[in-house]
């Protein structure tokens, strides 16, 4: 029983670390492929955009076939996907890899849950949760620095081929050890219409945004993307309140507690991001660091979060989620503000202790009981899907936003449009840097401001 967990646990920790550590390798990257640097973080952006076009899909889909069957197959296109990466030659082949593994991801990411609650008895299901949370989590927040270790002695390459053997032996192990599905479903029943309009909503949001990069968001095509976008949105809401069985109940965000905490969520892993995507250029690039040394450095943000988080949750049960994440995300605010003045000389053993904050904050902000806590009990499934779905969607929104506003901050800095790393002129680099994270800083103050009002309605509701 243990064992399956850890099995399945550790398929996510791999997915979710190929989520981040390509960022570490985006430098290498963009000179072996001979790329700029705004389509290398295309290999980033295509991953999480699949999953969380397909995260809802194969979740439901999970429901009627099973949730293993879908979780078995994700390991196997997951698996393939990898292979494909390592051994591509090019970017287009590159990016086939991860859309390959964006596929096989969302499959194993919407099932994980679901055969942790087959196998355990309602007892040991708490704890099951817990465990299989801080291994996922551990691989989105410790994929910069094990990148960064790995491209120190090997190259870019390996940080695919590392998952092949591992999605080799959870499918065998699996095939095995994973218990048997009686499911007969003679008609799958879905809501195909709302899954259609949600898919062209998210993808055609992402492409704006990459398009924006490269030809500017004043543009007739970029902004007919994003009218395509904002239709399919309107679409996807009409569907949902008129089928009859709908991709997402929308009745739970008649919450505004739920809500609230969903959109903070997502905000606060936006802002997680940023140093996922910029501090590789920073450190390698721009202080002429190791990629080593970079990955020794990052290693504080998952160090720290993995410290906090269990801190955090001891807290919580004593004071609450809420006002836990409201006092760690003005933690969080301390390095942002400090990233906002970084120079080209600041001392790194100080810069290492405000990547520290940056993991305190980050594993102090307990998102999931926020969430989980204000779901009723009967949205208590769809609420699960939610927090995945915000959180993935979160960390592809950071990608996108990250590197626009780096990009901004150079063009203005420059002059010029500028979508690559800028080697004879790294003080543009550095304005881009200080305008990206001033963006953070007031993401971050929308999501304290968001958990504000969530405490200020638990004092309502407690006087009442």
């Amino acid at each position: 029983m243990w064992l399956t967990l850890f099995a399945t646990s550790f398929m996510s920790f791999m997915q979710l670390l190929d989520a981040s550590i390509v960022n570490v390798a985006i430098p290498s990257l963009t000179k072996d492929l001979h790329v700029p640097m705004n389509r290398a973080e295309w290999i980033v952006s295509v991953y999480f955009i699949l999953i969380c076009m397909l995260l809802l899909f194969w979740g439901r889909m999970a429901d009627q076939i099973g949730y293993i069957k879908i979780f078995q197959m994700g390991t196997i296109f997951f698996t393939i996907g990898s292979l494909v990466c390592a051994l591509s030659p090019t970017l287009p082949i590159l990016l086939i890899g991860r859309i390959v593994q964006g596929f096989g991801a969302s499959m194993s990411m919407a099932t994980n849950i679901g055969i942790v609650a087959m196998i355990f008895p309602m007892n040991l299901r708490g704890r099951a949760y817990g465990i299989n949370s801080i291994i996922a989590q551990l691989g989105n927040i410790s994929g910069p620095g094990l990148g960064g270790l790995i491209l120190g002695f090997l190259s870019w390459h390996w940080i695919f081929i590392i998952n092949i053997p591992i999605g080799i032996i959870v499918y065998i192990y699996g095939r095995f050890m994973f218990p048997k599905e009686e499911r007969e479903v003679s008609i799958i029943k879905y809501d195909w219409t709302g899954l259609t309009a949600y898919a062209l909503a998210i993808g055609t949001f992402f492409v704006g945004i990459f398009m924006g990069q490269d030809i500017g968001f004043g543009n007739i095509a970029v902004l007919g993307t994003f009218g395509v976008s904002l239709i399919m949105w309107i679409v996807f809401i009409y569907v949902e309140k008129h089928v009859a069985s709908p991709l997402i109940d929308l009745k739970i965000f008649r919450n505004p507690r739920l809500t609230l905490s969903l959109i903070s969520a997502l905000l606060v892993f936006s802002v997680g991001y940023y140093a996922n995507v910029i501090m590789p250029f920073y450190l390698t690039d721009f202080r002429s660091l190791s990629t080593t040394m970079t990955g020794l450095i990052m290693m504080a943000i998952p160090f720290a979060n993995v410290i906090a988080a269990p801190i955090a949750g001891i807290f919580t049960d004593e004071f609450n989620a809420t006002n836990v994440s409201l006092c760690n995300l003005f933690v969080y605010a301390i390095p942002l503000l400090f990233l906002t003045q970084i120079s080209n000389d600041s001392n790194l053993i100080f810069f290492t202790v405000m990547l520290t904050l940056l993991g305190i904050g980050n594993g102090g902000f307990q998102n999931n009981p926020m969430i989980m806590g204000y779901a009723p009990k009967e949205y208590q499934g769809v609420a699960g899907s939610l927090a995945a779905l915000f959180r993935n969607i979160g960390m592809g929104i950071g990608v996108s936003l990250a590197t626009t506003s780096l990009y901004y901050g150079m063009s203005l800095k420059a002059n010029r449009t500028v979508t690559d790393y800028p080697k004879n002129n790294p003080g543009w680099f550095l304005n881009g840097l200080h305008f990206a994270y001033l963006t953070a800083f007031i993401i971050l103050v929308i999501a304290i401001i968001l958990v504000f009002i969530i405490r200020r309605i638990d004092k309502s509701a407690k006087v009442e």
